[in-house]
Parts: C-alpha cells; sequence; structure tokens
C-alpha cells in the first residue's frame, strides 16, 4: 500500500512538473514572437524614414503597400482612362493620378505606341505604364526614388495586376433579367 501511495505522489508531482515545464515554454514563445513583433515595428518604422516626409497618408490596402515596401518605390496609383482612382498606396491620390493620366495623353498626342512614360522630377522617378486588364484600360503610376530596373518594373507590373483583378468583376457571373420579364416589370411614365 505504501508502494502506492509513493507511486501516486510521484506520478502527481511529474505531471505537474511536465505542465509546469509546458507552459513555461509557452510563455517563452510568446515572450519571442513579442519580441519578433516589435522589431519589425521598428525596422517599419526606420524605413519609413527613407520614404517621402509630404504629408501622406497611407491607404488602408494593404496589397499595393506591401509591394510598394517590397521594391522600396515610394507610390502605386492605378486609374482607370478617365483618370479615377481604382486604387492607390496614398488615401488621396486623386490628383496625382489624373495629373500624370492628363501628362500620358498630352503625350499620346505625339506618339502613338507608348509603353511607359518615365518622368524625372528632382530626385524622383514616375513611370505610367498603360495596361489593358479584363478589357479595361487602366494605368499604373508608380513613384520611385530611384531608377527602377526592367526586372523590377516587370515584377511590380505583374503583381499590382494580380491585385487588382480582385476590383475587376467577373462578367459572366452577372445574371441579367430575361428580356420580356425585364419589360413587364418596367414601368415607364412620362
Amino acid at each position: 500500500m505504501e508502494g502506492m501511495i509513493i507511486f501516486l505522489l510521484l506520478f502527481i508531482v511529474g505531471v505537474l512538473k511536465g505542465v509546469g515545464i509546458y507552459m513555461y515554454r509557452e510563455r517563452e514563445k510568446r515572450k519571442t514572437y513579442k519580441l519578433i513583433e516589435m522589431e519589425i515595428i521598428e525596422n517599419l518604422k526606420e524605413l519609413k524614414t527613407y520614404m517621402d516626409t509630404e504629408n501622406k497618408e497611407f491607404s488602408k490596402e494593404f496589397d499595393l503597400v506591401e509591394i510598394a515596401l517590397t521594391y522600396d518605390v515610394g507610390d502605386i496609383i492605378v486609374v482607370n482612362n478617365e483618370g479615377l482612382i481604382i486604387a492607390s498606396t496614398l488615401k488621396d491620390a486623386e490628383n496625382a493620378g489624373a495629373v500624370c493620366l492628363g501628362i500620358f495623353e498630352y503625350v499620346k498626342k505625339f506618339y502613338n505606341d507608348i509603353r511607359k512614360i518615365i518622368l524625372q522630377r528632382k530626385d524622383k522617378y514616375i513611370y505610367i505604364y498603360p495596361i489593358k486588364l479584363c478589357g479595361e484600360m487602366i494605368y499604373i503610376i508608380i513613384e520611385s526614388k530611384v531608377m527602377l530596373e526592367i526586372v523590377d518594373e516587370k515584377e511590380i507590373l505583374k503583381k499590382t495586376c494580380n491585385v487588382l483583378k480582385k476590383y475587376f468583376s467577373d462578367f459572366k457571373t452577372i445574371d441579367y433579367p430575361e428580356k420580356e420579364s425585364y419589360s413587364e416589370n418596367m414601368l415607364i411614365t412620362s
């Protein structure tokens, strides 16, 4: 009987010790994750000092912001052929998008087959790319402090187009009403 009591006591002590070790390791994992998270935040803050100090406010769409940070470009703005913003890394990009589209249209009057326009302004480069995506003509505007390599340009455009595909609806899935039922339900008053 004494052997059974000693066994149970040692078993309980062993289980408590195992649970204690497990809890300690989990606590250490959480501390490690917290340290890594804080380090990432500090690195992003440090990276932000290399960005423009103009009063720009970033949008809440993190897909384009992630692309911009990956390739060290300042802004990515996507406009349609009327100059309206489709997506942007900036919250207020209407003016920049419309101006760049106006520049592109002006240059297009003189040269028909334009693939891209590169503007150099002080210490910035502005790239304007016309792209046809899902049957729509869009313009991708990239602002960078450094001249982009061709490989980087292609990767940025490819990733941006992949992000933009979610902004376009699939026209095959839109249900249109039958012609007869549509005209019966429609009431025209004059």
